[in-house]
């Protein structure tokens, strides 16, 4: 067991030295497909296809084709018990459509066919077969059974075997129709009895199939015939196992996995271990459990195939395969031969034994089909040279061929506590393992079954292992991103330099690009491979792995390392690649002069050379200065540059110095503008071009005036110097425009220009600007914040001062670093005690931008105070202390840090946390300072990273706290890189320094052992030292004086002293002589004596001795020599060496000595055969054997040849041709016409558009066709139900027609392309109307303007019906369709926007032309100034002249207009008594153009040479320039003329607010007018002033009027009024400012504009009528508060307001499903009632809105409740109408009637409840609240002085029983009847009255007491009753003289009580 123990210790090391694995991703599965997947998978060997049976029972199949990305994916519901996929190497299956056979639950076998094409996984089910009809068809067999349980063993070519009930084999086949299974065979295993009842598991592999049973055994059977073939005890490895550990527990096997060869089978038991079993080697020790074994005797002998039975080479092969030594070649070279032969065999011995199922494997497997039986041919070799011929895969039997043990075990870690451990799969050399642990998840492992090794790979919990079966051990799983490989001892690059190899760049490219790999290295004989076959992509793929020169190991981008990276590393890459570039140079240089070859050169050198440019710009733009080793590496990448340009195409260059010779005036356009910037600076003009967009106009100009702006980069450094003047003037917007009509990014610049300057102001205007517009970065704004805070640190108050210089063009310029170096260094040598150079310093943007955060913090923390400093680094606060030496502040920080050393829960306090790195990387103090902070820190055991890597330095810190050996060593958390503690470096270093003694005093002062350190057991040290050793076992034997075996191991120890040269050992001590020291020795060792001189193998080598030498040994002492064990040597033999050629030099095709002389390997090979590798276009093939033919350069655009079909025109046609040019032209043709008819083809039609490039063609029509005919083609296939073939004809025919310039077809195209273009657009699913559907309409315009038709207009009718007016634009102007065009499409327009786009069509803008100013006067060309050559002359004679004359000013002024010279004015006012304000007027009018001259003239009547200018003339001038906003040309008069005028002020003020909008400044001209008003107001009492301030004012009211006019916006008008609010004595007659300014202020949140009518002409009445209108819009917008504000200032009513606000309450409630609720609108009634009342409006409007209301309730009647609604409403409406002075009683009266219809109709649907119920309990509710009628009697109007009048009551009024026409009904006659009795009640007669007159309606009761009321008052008489009244006092006197008191009953109760009541009421 010992030497078992060092075999698995050595494994085990050399298996954590290999510890190599590789998780590649090969498929992407989306986490949707694998969250539904069971807990393993079953993968389709041939097929990307995989299932996996979930724990529900339901299959899941998992399509993982290309372009399925998981989607292709199915669910068969099931439930199954286990599934098979079909073995489909040999089948006639479709490649995408595979098969299943699952297995039900009820055992019915179902076979599923999936389809995978267009990555969809569609199951269809091919045949179903119940369990019953399964059992039937075995008892059709004769064997009767029921079925429990079933197991599909195979399933290939629809044939399948099945294992029943654990003892039958069942063979079928499955027809490929509805026809019925038919049984291939079906037998019963011959198990033994007591073995069928506990199989556990069966595998079938090559034919044989393996039964495991609990009982430990292996049953072996062969399924042709059921032959029982072997068996195997796995009791014989629990013996085993029991003989060295006694207390191992006997396993419980639960799996087992055969290799594909049939040599090793692995089982796995229920321990977490397995077993490994050698089937050769079992059998070869226990024979007799192979069972079935065949002799030679008992096969056929066969000859070999293809010889004749009488050949004598038939004859040697038997001979051969028999005893007999009889040979028919007798010649002495046969005899030698021989000889050779059996002295060669007679050493060797058998390493390699023939397999142990050489006699099973002559029949097929059932899974091929084939039954027949045949014999191997290895079968009939002899055993002793099986070795040579046997063709399965063998181990190296040198290492397995043990005679000992065939078994390997394998056992996991107790602590993992594997759930379940499954062998994937079995190779003769390792198995694959996967099992599943809770807390880590699924691991796999390799296990090396000839090292046993383990290699594990842990997948984490959401993995699925994969079953793959086949012949290759692969190992899938599917991981969380997909299916992945896991590959065993190999690393990513080691797997990727194979793949690029042997296999393709884009493969590997698709493999790192889907693993995220980045590049790694590729070696250079794979870019020679490339090269050399032509492989450009892995050309491509070795550059890129290249690419990254600063830090090729980084996977991050370069900018990430720059900061970082190294200048000697960047050239040593550089370097390295050198020899790369010289393998690319040369390919380059030897295939550029190959005409063939051409192409790849080009190919070859555009990618070399786009890689060297990469480097070069690289380069540049990381770094600002090369140092030496960048300058070498860039020089060394520039000559490679230099070198491979000479390859490229040339082009013709013009000289950028070159001087045109022609004339610079010659041929250039006149310019419209010139007439404007010849008056202008070249600044100026430059600005108006930028701004304008006109710099090539500005260009010609210059061009024309030979400034040196003509150059566009002269001309945009101007620009850009405006720019920055405006930026100086905080003028944004115009700047702005100029950097964006350059062609600038705005955003760009402006940052630029904000990060660079060195203007503050700039720079702050900027960042203001742009943190309003979220331009900075997250990164910009921290380091504003971090310049900001800094200069408030440092410069303190001082950073308002003096401005410094700025920069205004090249702002990221590096000609001015030597600006920026000033600045800089004044601010770093800034002094704040200086006093005298107090000047303003500021921090660069740009400065601070590359500044990190190490470095801000720095700057920060001198200026902070210590409070702060948790908040900062700690990187830079242990720099800033140890800098100062601050080690106060050190201590304490120090002190803080080591408590949270030890105690990691405390919180922090002051300081931030502190760290080891921290301290070793930032200290920057001197060396006696560190050593004192380092020793502090190292007394509580924390030390630097370098010190603990380098053991002197830590050793040398421990000396200075006390040394290596003291009571408490601070050193308990060291370990060393390899993982050792202190202590076991202490001792390394003491034994590599000879410290013999100190080691000896450490360990005892420690008392170290090999149990509590386990590095004293260390061998290799043991060996290096042998006085170590000896030390170590000495002190083990004074440990323990018992253990003899320690006395052994010390005298070995002792022994390895002697003999230092020798491993210690019996034998090594009996060779140098030491006998009885080795005698001595054994005494000790295991065993004694006896057991030293035994000769095993297995015993340790260390106690061994040979027989022969320790016999010799001890000659002296005879009596020991006699008890020596016997002499037993095995012999041993060499194996043979044989190359392959030696193999193969019998198969006639390979013969080696024709073959494969050009490798040198072969040593068969003959002097004439082929030095080198045979290939097609070897000239000696070429000139034997092929077929030669003169190809044109059709043939080459046939095959997609371009450069080939040029190089042949070349040379066999335009060589010889006279006529090149027609030649070219004809071929072109040729060309076009052969691109079109292929161009369905790519290639071809690439090929003949490079042709036509090549001949200096264009191809744009060529390519344009064949777009087309393409779109046109993909558009009918779609749409037509024809062959594509047969479509491809039609487009290729009218192609061909096309190249003829057929017209018709050319439309016909365009019709078809038309309808393509449609369809393309909808297959997108892009808008049909947008920018993308635009640019592929631009292919049919293109198409149209070559064909040389008119444009088509499809797109643009789509837009013109669609109303897309801006696509329509955007379309026309882009394709410059003809205005004709597009004028006929505007008919499709909706009719507004037709008008909008006649008006932009018909009615461009033209550029007006404008006459120059006064200040223009002198900038004239050179030309004009000679044509007013004479004019100038006429000019001095007038001046001369006027000395002569009288009156001269006047006479000056005279021809000043006349001449039109405003200088004449300006001279005359310099004359004597001139008169300022006639030269004023005269310098205007001769100033200005002539139409403005002319109105302002207009006024005059006599001649303008006579006419005496006055103020009247200047107010009329004042006037018309004003309203013509000619204010530049007033202030330039009155500044020349009127320099103290105050109106000066007020024009300068009307800039301000109209051009420049700044009111600020422009409040401050008015207050600083009105103070010189008042001033000239008093000195106007004491002098006569010229200009009067009357007239001053009413200019100036005038002005402010017109300003308020000429507002264009309502912003601009409110911020006049603003204005001119406190100012409202300056508007003698204007209008009222403080009412426009409020209702602006009102107005200022809305859209609506106030007419400016009104300013012109203001009045009261205007002012009314503006708001009006402005109410109606507020009111249909809903904002009634504006609305009332507004009425209140123009003291409107608001009685429309209030109604339309309770209007749309109403629409509101009914919208939010409130109305329907009856208190609502009983609440909302009231409300309504009280708002008119607070709002005073009128009773007539009032009365008319509930009159509406009750209206619209009338007409939509919902029942009794909106009766009771109407009623209210109605009472309402008579109640606001009997307000109204005088009442209109004929209205109210109307009211009241339908009033009283409601009452009517109210009481007639309730009339039962009316009677019944108590009078007034129907007026409130029982919850308090109020109703209709209660809320309507409020109102009641029956009591009104209007409607009580006495004439009500007249009896002529009242109709009588005789006259009434009523026209109610008898119900409602009924109900008013019932109504007017209770109002006699209440006595109400003159209701009740009116009530009868309204209806006509005849009541008894009222004509009574109307008749008792006349006769009582005396209005009429006894004679005048009506004849009914006599009959009714006739009536009562009878009986009242009969029975009083009858007939006092008998009078009508309502009668007699009213008339009582009136008795006592005095009526």
């Amino acid at each position: 067991m010992a030497a078992e123990e060092e075999v698995r210790s050595a494994a085990s090391a050399r298996t954590a030295a290999m510890e190599r694995v590789l998780s590649m991703l090969l498929v992407r599965v989306p986490a949707e497909a694998m969250g539904q997947l069971g807990s393993h998978a079953q993968l389709h060997t041939q097929q990307e296809v995989l299932g996996s049976l979930t724990a529900a029972g339901s299959l899941q199949v998992l399509s993982l084709a290309p372009g399925s990305q998981g989607g292709g994916r199915c669910c068969l519901e099931g439930p199954f018990r286990h599934f098979i996929w079909e073995d489909s190497h040999n089948s006639s299956t479709p490649a995408d459509k595979p098969k299943l056979l699952a297995l039900g639950e009820n055992y019915e076998l179902l076979i599923y066919e999936f389809n995978l094409k267009d990555g969809r996984c569609d199951a269809t089910i091919l045949y179903s077969y119940s369990g019953e009809a399964l059992q039937k068809l075995i008892e059709d067999q004769y064997i009767s059974i029921s079925l429990l349980s079933l197991r599909i063993l195979s399933f290939c070519n629809n044939t399948s075997l099945l294992f029943i009930n654990k003892c039958i084999v069942l063979h079928i086949i499955f027809p490929e129709r509805d026809a019925a299974i038919r049984v291939l065979n079906c037998f019963t295993v011959p198990l033994p009895v007591q073995a069928v009842d506990t199989v556990i598991d069966t595998q079938l592999c090559k034919g044989v199939l393996f039964v495991l049973s609990s009982l430990g055994w292996i049953y072996i059977f062969h399924v042709v015939d059921g032959t029982y073939v072997a068996h195997v005890d796995l009791a014989l490895h629990e013996e085993d196992t029991c003989n060295e550990h006694q207390q191992e527990p006997a396993k419980i096997f639960t799996s087992l996995k055969v290799s594909q060869d049939l040599d090793v089978v692995v089982i796995v038991s229920s321990s977490n271990s397995a077993i490994a079993v050698n089937l050769n080697l079992y059998f070869r020790q226990h024979p007799g459990h192979l069972l079935c074994e065949r002799t030679l005797e008992d096969l056929p002998i066969q000859g070999p195939k293809g010889i004749d039975e009488d050949d004598p080479l038939s004859s040697a092969y038997n001979m051969r395969q028999t005893k007999f030594s009889f040979q028919i070649d007798r010649s002495w070279k046969a005899q030698l031969s021989s000889l050779n032969e059996t002295i060669k065999n007679s050493k060797l011995k058998v390493s390699c034994c023939v397999p142990w199922f050489r006699d099973i494997l002559h029949l097929e497997s059932p899974e091929s089909g084939n039954h027949s039986t045949s014999v191997p041919s290895w079968a009939f070799i002899p055993q002793d040279i099986m070795h040579g011929h046997y063709n399965f895969p063998q181990k190296d039997h040198a290492k397995t061929s043990d005679p000992g043990r065939p078994w390997k075990i394998m056992h996991i870690s107790e602590q993992e506590e594997p759930l379940e451990l499954k062998c994937v799969s079995v190779t003769g050399f390792t198995a694959l393992f996967t099992w599943k642990v809770e807390r880590m998840g699924c691991t796999i492992a390799l296990w090396d079954l000839e090292t046993q090794g383990m290699q594990c790979f842990s997948l984490g919990r959401k993995c699925i292992p994969i079953d793959s079966s086949g012949d290759q051990q692969l190992c899938f799983v599917l991981t969380e991103n997909g299916l992945s490989l896991i590959l065993f001892g190999i690393t990513q690059e080691e797997f990727i330099n194979r793949l690029m190899i042997h296999g393709s760049a884009s493969t590997v490219d698709t493999l790192c690009h889907l693993n995220g790999w980045g590049r790694c290295s590729i070696p250079i004989h794979a870019l020679e491979a490339g090269i050399e076959n032509r492989q450009l992509d892995t050309v491509d793929f070795f550059l890129k792995s290249k690419e990254n020169l600063f830090n090729p190991s980084s996977q991050s981008s370069v900018s990430d390392q720059f900061d970082h990276f190294s200048s000697p590393l960047y050239l040593r890459n550089v370097e390295e690649l050198i020899p790369a570039l010289d393998l690319l140079c040369s390919a380059i240089r030897g295939s550029y002069s190959e005409p063939q070859s051409k192409h790849f050169s080009e190919q070859l050198l555009n990618l070399t050379l786009s890689f060297l440019n990469k480097q070069i710009k690289e380069l540049f733009i990381h770094t600002e200065e090369l140092d030496e080793h960048l300058q070498r590496g860039e020089n060394i990448l520039t000559s490679y540059i230099n070198e491979l340009r000479t390859f490229m195409i040339k082009f013709p260059w013009k000289l950028t110095d070159a001087i045109d010779e022609y004339d610079v005036h010659e041929n250039v356009p006149k310019v419209k503008e010139s007439s404007i910037w010849e008056k202008l600076s070249f600044e100026e003009v430059i600005a108006s071009a930028i701004l304008n967009n006109k710099i090539p106009e500005a260009q010609t100009f210059f061009r024309m005036n030979s400034h040196s702006a003509q150059k566009l980069e002269e001309l945009i450094g101007i620009g850009l110097n405006l720019a920055f003047e405006n930026l100086k003037k905080n003028n944004i917007k115009e700047a702005s425009e100029l950097l964006k009509n350059m062609g600038f990014d705005v955003k760009d610049q402006l940052l630029k220009i904000c990060f660079y300057t060195t203007d503050k102001n700039i720079r702050n205007f900027l960042v203001e600007i742009l943190k309003e517009k979220n331009y900075f970065s997250e990164k910009e704004k921290r380091t504003i914040d971090f310049v900001h805070q800094v200069e408030k640190l440092y410069l303190g108050h001082f950073q308002e001062r003096m401005p410094i210089q700025s920069f205004p063009r090249y702002w990221i310029n590096e000609q001015d670093f030597l600006t920026h170096k000033s600045v800089l260094d004044s601010f770093l040598k800034y002094d704040c005690k200086d006093e005298f150079n107090k000047q303003e310093h500021i921090i660069v943007l740009n400065w601070a931008l590359w500044w990190d955060q190490l470095t801000q913090e720095s700057i920060l923390l001198p200026k902070i105070s210590p409070e702060e400093y948790k908040s900062y680094s700690p990187e830079a606060l242990w720099r800033y202390l140890t800098a100062r030496h601050d080690w106060l502040n050190i201590i304490l920080w120090i002190g803080e840090f080591q408590i949270q050393h030890s105690y990691a829960s405390l919180p922090q306090s002051k300081w931030p946390l502190l760290t080891v790195d921290v301290i070793n990387q930032n200290t920057f103090c001197n060396n006696y300072m560190r050593n004192e902070i380092l020793d502090k820190l190292a007394r509580n055991g924390v030390f630097l990273a370098s010190e603990l890597e380098d053991f002197e330095c830590f050793l040398l810190r421990l000396s200075r706290i006390g040394g290596v050996i003291q009571d408490t060593l601070p050193v308990q958390n060291y370990k060393t890189k390899e993982g050792w503690d202190f202590h076991s470096q202490f001792i390394l270093y003491c034994l590599e320094h000879s410290l013999q003694h100190l080691l000896h005093v450490y360990l005892d002062c420690y008392k170290l052992s090999p149990e509590n350190c386990p590095f004293l057991e260390k061998k290799e040290l043991h060996e290096a030292h042998p006085w170590f050793e000896f030390l170590v076992q000495c002190r083990q034997v004074a440990s323990n004086l018992t253990d003899p075996k320690l006395i052994f191991q010390a005298s070995l120890a002792n022994a390895h002293i002697l003999i230092p040269t020798n491993q210690a050992s019996v034998s090594s001590m009996l060779l140098e002589g030491h006998t009885l020291l080795a005698l001595a020795t054994t005494m000790y060792a295991p065993g004694g004596v006896s057991q030293v001189v035994q000769n095993e193998e297995n015993e340790n080598c260390l106690k061994k001795v040979d027989p022969q030498l320790l016999k010799m040994a001890l000659t002296p002492y005879p009596k020991l020599k006699t008890a020596l064990f016997p002499q037993c040597t095995p012999p041993s033999v060499l194996p043979s060496d044989i190359t392959l050629y030696h193999l193969i030099q019998s198969l006639s095709p390979f013969d080696p000595s024709r073959l494969f002389g050009w490798q040198s390997a072969n040593t068969l090979a003959i002097g004439d055969a082929w030095s080198h590798l045979p290939h097609f276009s070897s000239p000696d093939l070429v000139n034997k054997y092929a077929i030669v033919e003169r190809l044109n350069f059709a043939y080459y655009l046939h095959h997609g040849r371009p450069s080939f079909a040029f190089g042949t025109f070349l040379v066999q046609e335009l060589i010889k041709s006279k006529t090149p040019k027609q030649l070219i032209q004809q071929v072109g043709n040729e060309a076009y016409v052969l691109g079109l008819s292929s161009f369905h083809v790519p290639s071809t039609g690439a090929a003949c558009v490079c042709f036509l490039e090549l001949l200096g063609l264009d191809s744009l029509k060529l390519r344009v066709d064949m777009k087309v005919a393409n779109i046109i083609l993909s558009y009918k296939c779609r749409n037509e139900d024809a062959q594509y073939s047969f479509i491809r004809e039609s487009v290729a025919e009218k192609l061909s027609k096309l190249a003829d310039g057929e017209k018709a077809t050319t439309e016909e195209l365009l019709v078809l392309l038309e309808e393509g273009t449609w369809n393309n657009i909808q297959q997108q699913e892009i808008m049909r109307l947008s920018s993308e559907s635009s640019s592929q309409w631009a292919l049919v315009v293109q198409f149209c303007r070559l064909h040389n038709m008119k444009l088509s207009i499809s797109y643009l009718k789509e837009c013109a019906k669609a109303n897309d007016w801006l696509q329509f634009i955007i379309h026309s102007q882009l394709h410059n369709y003809h205005p004709a065009e597009v004028k006929s499409l505007i008919q499709y327009f909706s009719p507004v926007v037709q008008d909008h786009l006649r008006l932009a069509f018909e009615n461009l803008p033209s550029v007006p032309t404008t006459k120059m100013d006064s200040n223009q006067v002198c900038n004239k060309s050179p030309q004009e100034l000679q044509e007013s050559k004479e004019e100038m002359t006429d000019l001095f004679g007038i001046l001369l002249q006027c000395s002569e004359e009288p009156d001269s000013w006047h006479w000056l002024l005279v021809e000043a207009v006349k001449q039109q010279a405003p200088i004449l004015s300006v001279l005359a006012s310099c004359l004597q008594d001139a008169s300022a304000v006639s030269c004023l007027c005269v310098w205007i009018i001769t100033s200005v153009e002539d139409s403005v001259a002319a109105e302002a003239m207009g006024h005059i009547q006599d001649s303008i040479e006579d006419h005496a200018w006055n103020l009247e003339d200047l107010s009329v001038i004042w006037r018309t320039l004003l309203t013509r906003q000619k204010s530049k040309t007033l202030i330039r008069g009155f500044q020349l003329f009127f320099k103290d005028s105050p109106l000066l002020l007020v024009i300068e003020m009307y800039e301000l607010c109209m051009f420049f909008k700044n009111y600020k400044e422009a409040e401050a001209k008015l207050l600083e007018f009105q103070k010189s008003l008042e001033m000239l107001n008093t000195a106007a009492t004491k002098v006569h002033l010229v200009i009067p301030a009357m007239w001053l004012e009413d200019q100036v009211c005038f002005l402010l009027k017109l300003m308020l006019q000429q507002c264009k916006t309502q912003y601009e008008l409110r911020k006049l009024l603003q204005l001119f609010v406190e100012r409202e004595h300056l508007f003698s007659d204007g209008p009222d400012v403080k009412k426009l300014c409020v209702l602006c202020e009102i107005l200022k949140d809305t859209s609506i504009a106030i007419n400016l009518i009104i300013i012109t002409s203001y009045s009261i009445e205007n002012f009314q009528h503006e708001c009006r209108s402005i109410l109606e819009i507020l009111q249909t917008d809903g904002q009634f508060a504006l609305a009332r504000r507004v009425a209140e200032l123009a003291e409107l009513p608001v009685d429309n307001l209030v109604i339309e606000e309770i209007t749309q309450e109403m629409q509101t409630l009914k919208h939010i499903e409130q109305w329907s609720l009856k208190q609502a609108r009983i609440d909302f009634w009231k409300k309504c009632h009280e708002n008119f009342q607070k709002n005073s409006i009128s009773s007539k409007a009032a009365s008319s809105f509930f009159s509406a209301q009750a209206h619209v309730t009338s007409e939509h009647p919902t029942g009794q409740s909106s009766i009771e609604e109407r009623h209210l409403l109605l009472t309402l409406a008579g109640y606001w109408l009997a307000q109204e002075d005088p009442v209109p009683l004929d209205k109210l009266e109307e009211l009241e009637k339908q009033i009283w219809l409601c009452r009517i109709t109210q009481h007639t649907l309730g009339r039962n409840q009316e009677e019944t119920e108590p009078r007034f309990s129907r007026q409130i509710s029982t919850s308090g609240e109020l109703s209709f009628d209660s809320l309507a009697n409020e109102f009641s109007f029956s009591k009104l002085a209007a409607l009580n009048t006495s004439k009500y009551l007249e009896l002529n009024r009242l109709p009588s029983k005789e006259t009434c026409e009523s026209r109610l009904d008898w119900k409602e006659q009924e109900s008013l009847n019932f109504l007017i009795g209770r109002l006699l009640d209440d006595g109400c007669v003159h209701e009740a009255s009116r009530v009868c007159q309204y209806f006509h309606f005849y009541n008894r009761d009222v004509t009574l007491v109307l008749h008792c009321r006349a006769l009582a008052s005396g209005e009429a008489s006894v004679e005048d009753l009506h004849p009914e009244m006599h009959s009714l006092l006739q009536s009562a006197e009878l009986l009242e003289e009969e029975k009083p008191d009858v007939a006092l009953r008998r009078v009508h109760s309502r009668a007699g009580l009213f008339l009582h009541r009136c008795c006592f009421s005095g009526w």
